[in-house]
């Protein structure tokens, strides 16, 4: 019997593509990793590609929809060229296909195999202008997509309120306790967010989660974006907080640099990226545990993310605290 959500099996994976999409033969299917999703490489002839299996029951995709919306605005980016990687059409004229499978169904997506390599955080300062600018880019064509189908809302609740209410659900099932000491924190993150200006240049669709495990480079192609399962509306600093996070602070700044030759920042926007910054550290543990139980983790995983959940909420408000007593 096949588990919700289980790793599905290389060979079954061939024979479900070769009937999906017209691939040349033979093809082969290699598991890669497991993250918020399942990938996999296909080698078909002598082609390589990278197969998605999706998870079901995650805390930000409800249903069907929500990824049909995602595939839509890689094909629309893809248009616009911004160099976001879309899907492929199956014999069937889908972009998004299901394997039917005892237990459940699960749904799954081909992409071409991205041009160049993985990158590495420490950026030159010509590339790291060059990704700026693609963000930017990005959100500004972003802003003329239109979708039949529907995606979430980052806004206060999605980012701050419900993550901290599943974090406490851990921290209490375990013993850590409840996370009271960090409310003063939250109230001025929510204020902070209710403060930023909030039209078509600096709230739309986003990339969600450009950290480097997302884009690959190439000295002929420059940089090829994909990963969109965190894509979604959202303040547009929000992708300049993730490169905070995730890369060196001289990348960050050239990243920035770059992306205000697109579109120039609001004061208090780019003074919020820090503390937007913190928002994403909330969110990301969150996504976490969700992802933990989606996937049937041990209890003692799960206690180890709330523990890890919890150390970083205290040193973030004992920053913060620090913070108003030099005010």
């Amino acid at each position: 019997m096949q588990h919700i959500n289980g790793i599905l099996n290389e060979e079954t994976l061939e024979a479900e593509l070769a009937s999906l999409y017209d691939l040349a033969g033979p093809i082969s299917c290699t598991f890669l990793r497991r993250s918020f999703n399942d990938h996999y490489a296909v080698n078909a002839g002598d082609q390589k590609y990278i197969l998605r299996i999706y998870l079901n029951k995650k805390s930000y995709i409800h249903n069907q929809e929500n990824i049909h919306f995602e595939l839509d605005f890689l094909t629309y980016l893809h248009s616009k060229n911004v160099p976001a990687i879309p899907p492929l059409i199956s014999k069937n004229n889908q972009k998004l296909c299901s394997i039917r499978l005892e237990d459940e169904i699960r749904y799954v997506a081909l992409f071409p195999f991205a041009k160049g390599k993985p990158i590495e955080r420490d950026l030159t300062e010509d590339q790291a202008v060059a990704f700026g600018e693609v963000i930017g880019k990005l959100h500004g064509e972003s802003n003329a997509f239109r979708s039949e189908f529907s995606r979430y809302y980052l806004n206060a609740k999605e980012l701050i309120a419900e993550p901290l209410n599943q974090i406490e659900v851990y921290t209490s099932l375990f013993g850590l306790g409840n996370l009271d000491f960090y409310r003063d924190a939250a109230g001025k993150l929510m204020e902070g967010l209710n403060r930023l200006p909030k039209d078509q240049e600096t709230f739309g669709l986003i990339h969600g989660d450009p950290n480097p495990s997302n884009l690959y480079f190439s000295k002929t192609n420059g940089f090829s974006l994909f990963d969109f399962d965190h894509c979604g509306f959202g303040y547009r600093i929000h992708d300049l907080a993730v490169v905070k996070l995730c890369y060196p602070e001289d990348v960050y700044d050239s990243v920035v640099k770059g992306y205000e030759r697109i579109r120039k920042l609001h004061k208090n926007e780019k003074e919020f990226i820090p503390l937007y910054a913190d928002i994403l550290l909330v969110k990301k543990f969150s996504d976490i545990l969700n992802m933990l139980e989606v996937t049937g983790a041990d209890e003692t995983t799960k206690k180890s993310i709330a523990s890890n959940a919890m150390k970083t909420l205290k040193e973030m408000s004992n920053h913060e605290a620090k913070m108003d007593d030099r005010r």
